[in-house]
C-alpha cells in the first residue's frame, strides 16, 4: 500500500513540523547507547519519504523494531501500531499517516514473532511470545525507542503518542491500561481489546457460513444474498438522515427485520434459505453457547457489498479470494498470506488453536461453546484490554481519541461503542479525556461507501497542545490518486453529522453535530 503512504503525507491536515533547535546528529551506530537486552542490528541514512536514520534491531531473543528519526524533527515521538497477529514490524503512523515526514520520530514492532499476519502457528505451546504480543513488546519497544531517541537527538522528547487501528488499536488500549506513563496522547481505532468475545463472534460465524471447514470454496450466503439483504434495509432506511447515499448514520436507528426475506416457499434469488437467514443471524446477533447465553457483540448492518466488507471478512470463499497481497490495508507482511475463504476463517481458527487450546487439530465442527469461557480465561488475562479504569492513564494528563466505522465488518462498532461506554460509566468525567468517533460507512479501519480518512494523528496531537478536546473532525472520500474528493463532518459520540437540508452533500460544511434521536 505505497500509495496510502502518499496519500498520509500529502492530504489535507498533515502535521507542521518544526525548524530544529539542536546540533544535527550523525546517522551512525556510535551515535546511540548500549542498552541492556537490546542488540542494534542496522543504522542507515534514508532519503525517503524524508531525510531520516533508520535504527533496526532486536530487544530481548526476538522482539524486532524499527525506529525512523527524521532530520526536520518536531521533538515528538508517535509509535505506530501493527495489524492482524502483527509477525512483521509494522507502523501504521507512519505507513498510513506519514509521520516521518510530518516531523515525527517513530517506531514499530512485529511484537515478538515472525510470521504472516493471518498466522499464529507461532503461539504454540509459547506462552512468552503470547505475552509479548499481548503487552510486553509494544511497551518495551516504547521504552527502547525513548532512549535511542533522546540519545540521538540529545534533548527530551516533547510529546509521546501512540496510534494504531485494529490490533494496534487494541495495543493502543492496553498502552493506556496497563502502562499509563507511557503515552500522553493515544488514538485507538476499531480496537480489537477483547480477544476472547471477539473471536468466539468470528468462529460463530464461521461455523454457520462454512459448516464442513474442508470445503471452503464457497459460503452459504453468497454475493446474491448479500445484495438482497443490503439493498433491502437501504430501501427502508436510507433517507431517514435526509439523504440517499447508501450510508447509515446510526444502523441502529434501522428497524429492519432480516427474517422477512425467509423464503416462503422454494428458493430463490429474492429471498433466504432458512440455512441462509440461521447464518446471517449469527453474524448478526453475534456468539451464544447452547443455552443461547450471549458471549460477546452482534454486528450492525452494513458492508454487505463492500469490497472490503462481507467478502472480504465474513462471507467470500477460495473461489473469489485473491490471496497474493495484503490482507489490510497499511499492514503488510514479510511472508505469504495462507490460504484462506476471508478474514474470520483463519484469525478464529487460529485463535482457538494456537492460543486457547494448544491444539493444531482443533475444529470447530461440533464445538458448543459452553466452556469456552472458562476455556479461554488464562490467554485472555493477557491479551484482553477491558478495564475500563483510566484514571491512571489520565492522572498522566492522557488523552485517548477512539474512533471506528460503523460498517466494520472485522471488529463490531458495537464492541468499540460498548468498551467507550464502559469507560463512561465507571466514571463520567472521563468524558473529557476520552472521546470516541463514530464513523458512517466505513469498514475496518479504512473503506466503505463512506468517507474514511481522517489525520487523527493532527487531532490528537492539536488536542493534547491545545487542552481543548475534539467534537468534530472531517473525514475525506478520496478519488483514484489517493486525493480528496469530497468530505464530511464526524461528530464526537453521542452527537452525528446532521444535514443542513441544503448544500453539497459530499461537503462537511453542509452538516453540523447534533444528538441523533
Amino acid at each position: 500500500m505505497k500509495k496510502l503512504f502518499f496519500l498520509m503525507t500529502t492530504v489535507v491536515g498533515a502535521a507542521l513540523f518544526h525548524s530544529p533547535l539542536y546540533a544535527q546528529p550523525i546517522c551512525k551506530p556510535e551515535s546511540f547507547p548500549q542498552l541492556p537486552g537490546v542488540a542494534i542490528a542496522s543504522v542507515t541514512l534514508e532519503a525517503q519519504p524524508a531525510p531520516h536514520c533508520k535504527v533496526a534491531g532486536v530487544i530481548g531473543p526476538e522482539i524486532h523494531f524499527e525506529l525512523l528519526l527524521p532530520e526536520q524533527w518536531n521533538g515528538k515521538f508517535v509509535f505506530g501500531g501493527g495489524g492482524g497477529y502483527v509477525g512483521s514490524v509494522v507502523n501504521v503512523a507512519e505507513s498510513l499517516y506519514g509521520a516521518v515526514k510530518s516531523g515525527y520520530a517513530t517506531v514499530g514492532t512485529d511484537t515478538g514473532h515472525q510470521a504472516h499476519s493471518l498466522d499464529a502457528s507461532w503461539a504454540f505451546n509459547n506462552m512468552e511470545r503470547i505475552v509479548n504480543f499481548g503487552h510486553q513488546a509494544v511497551h518495551r519497544t516504547t521504552v527502547t525507542a525513548k532512549a535511542l531517541i533522546k540519545a540521538y537527538y540529545q534533548q527530551d522528547i516533547a510529546r509521546n503518542y501512540f496510534l494504531g487501528c485494529s490490533r494496534g488499536g487494541g495495543q493502543a488500549l492496553m498502552a493506556a491500561q496497563r502502562y499509563p506513563q507511557d503515552f500522553e496522547g493515544i488514538v485507538a481505532g476499531a480496537p480489537a481489546y477483547n480477544w476472547t468475545g471477539q473471536f468466539a463472534g468470528m468462529v460463530q460465524a464461521q461455523q454457520a457460513m462454512f459448516p464442513d471447514p474442508t470445503k471452503l470454496q464457497e459460503a452459504i450466503v453468497g454475493p446474491k444474498e448479500q445484495a438482497l439483504i443490503e439493498s433491502s434495509y437501504l430501501a427502508i432506511c436510507d433517507e431517514t438522515d435526509g439523504i440517499k447515499d447508501g450510508i447509515l448514520n446510526d444502523p441502529r436507528d434501522c428497524k429492519f427485520d432480516v427474517a422477512t426475506l425467509l423464503c416462503k416457499v422454494e428458493k430463490t434469488d429474492q429471498c433466504l434459505s432458512q440455512q441462509q437467514l440461521d447464518a446471517v443471524r449469527t453474524y448478526y446477533d453475534g456468539p451464544k453457547d447452547s443455552k443461547g447465553n450471549s458471549l460477546y457483540y452482534g454486528y450492525p448492518l452494513g458492508a454487505e457489498t463492500s469490497p472490503t466488507g462481507w467478502s472480504m471478512w465474513l462471507t467470500g470463499g477460495l473461489k473469489y479470494q485473491d490471496n497474493s497481497g495484503d490482507f489490510q490495508a497499511g499492514i503488510g507482511s514479510d511472508f505469504k498470506a495462507p490460504v484462506s475463504p476471508n478474514g474470520m476463517f483463519p484469525f478464529g481458527t487460529n485463535f482457538l488453536k494456537y492460543l486457547v487450546y494448544h491444539d493444531p487439530k482443533w475444529s470447530y465442527v461440533g464445538y458448543d461453546w459452553d466452556n469456552y469461557t472458562k476455556d479461554s480465561t488464562l490467554v485472555g488475562a493477557t491479551l484482553n484490554a477491558t478495564n475500563p479504569d483510566l484514571s491512571e492513564f489520565r492522572k498522566q494528563g492522557g488523552r485517548l481519541l477512539m474512533f471506528t466505522g460503523w460498517t466494520d465488518n472485522g471488529i463490531s462498532a458495537l464492541a468499540t461503542l460498548g468498551y467507550y461506554e464502559s469507560v463512561i460509566a465507571h466514571d463520567k468525567t472521563a468524558a473529557e479525556d476520552v472521546r470516541l468517533f463514530m464513523m458512517p460507512g466505513v469498514d475496518h479501519c479504512w473503506g466503505g461507501v463512506g468517507p474514511s480518512y481522517v489525520n487523527f494523528l493532527t487531532d490528537l496531537d492539536k488536542w493534547v497542545e491545545s487542552g481543548k478536546a475534539p467534537d468534530q473532525t472531517t473525514a475525506y472520500w478520496l478519488d483514484e490518486k489517493f486525493q480528496p474528493n469530497g468530505s464530511r463532518l464526524i461528530c464526537s459520540y453521542p452527537t452525528v453529522a446532521g444535514y443542513y437540508g441544503k448544500g453539497d452533500t459530499r461537503d462537511a460544511s453542509s452538516f453540523n453535530c447534533i444528538r441523533d434521536n
